[in-house]
């Protein structure tokens, strides 16, 4: 399998963005202007994607991590201009799988697992039992607020923490486009059990993203786990708000989770909401 041609799928968004989604799992986004283009986050590592970016784009390239779960930085070694928030880089400019949290309940290995039982083939090459995700070196600091011009395109960086300290969106005004990256987790539950996670911290990062999609800042909420959301499709947003709410002010019944990390089961709007077993 060719690490680039076969092990990626590349689906066009529009004339200047692509989803680059790896093993099916990892949605990563791709947007080109004239001048640079800005690679949304990293996936898992398990191929070549700065080959498959340069294949798409002739321009240079920016990766932005919008945070540093493992899930997120796999391949931003691969990349020579990498940014992210700095409370998620450690103080010499190094991004690591465990900067932030250190107690996910599904690793590489996990995945390099079930890929392997599912009978499917990774990248030639490719080494699994000896596969690690090497630390990206020399990342600059990106902040909430700033504007990112590629040319002929401007994006604005959001911060959305919650589910990781410093995590960033991206928003597209242009195309009314916000990168969520995991403000939505897997099925569009929330996840807010792992160590660098705050509930607090979310429920402000829900009322800020309501904010902008009430003032028209963006209609598409792309996110790197599930499908993409629009229209009243992301009326999700005041549901989520509605039920953290109620679940500080202790109104929601739970089960406690028996995977590690140990988790509090809120079920909110049809979804799942895991919490730190002492959020509240």
């Amino acid at each position: 399998m060719n690490a680039t041609d076969d092990w990626y799928d590349i689906d066009r968004l529009t004339d200047h963005s692509y989803r680059v989604t790896e093993g099916g799992l990892f949605g990563t986004f791709l947007v080109v202007g004239e001048d640079r283009a800005l690679q949304v986050d990293a996936g898992g590592g398990f191929g070549d994607l700065r080959g498959t970016v340069d294949e798409l784009v002739d321009v240079p390239v920016t990766l932005l991590l919008t945070h540093s779960h493992w899930d997120h930085m796999g391949a931003a070694h691969q990349f020579e201009d990498v940014r992210i928030d700095d409370r998620e880089r450690t103080a010499d400019g190094r991004v690591t799988t465990d900067v932030v949290t250190d107690d996910f309940g599904y690793s590489p290995a996990d995945f390099i697992a079930d890929w392997e039982a599912a009978g499917r083939e990774f990248p030639d090459g490719f080494d699994a039992e000896g596969f690690e995700i090497p630390p990206a070196t020399g990342v600059g600091a990106a902040e909430a607020g700033e504007t990112v011009d590629l040319g002929g395109r401007e994006l604005e960086l959001v911060g959305v923490p919650g589910h990781s300290p410093g995590q960033l969106a991206v928003l597209d005004r242009g195309d009314g486009v916000l990168y969520g990256a995991d403000l939505l987790h897997r099925e569009h539950d929330l996840y807010i059990h792992f160590e660098g996670c705050d509930i607090h911290e979310y429920v402000e990062t829900l009322q800020r993203v309501r904010d902008l999609r009430d003032s028209g800042a963006f209609d598409t909420l792309h996110v790197s786990h599930a499908h993409t959301l629009s229209g009243e499709e992301l009326e999700i947003i005041d549901s989520y708000l509605e039920g953290l709410e109620a679940i500080l002010d202790g109104d929601l019944d739970y089960e406690l989770t028996e995977e590690e990390p140990q988790a509090r089961r809120y079920e909110v709007a049809g979804h799942a909401v895991l919490t730190k077993p002492d959020a509240v």
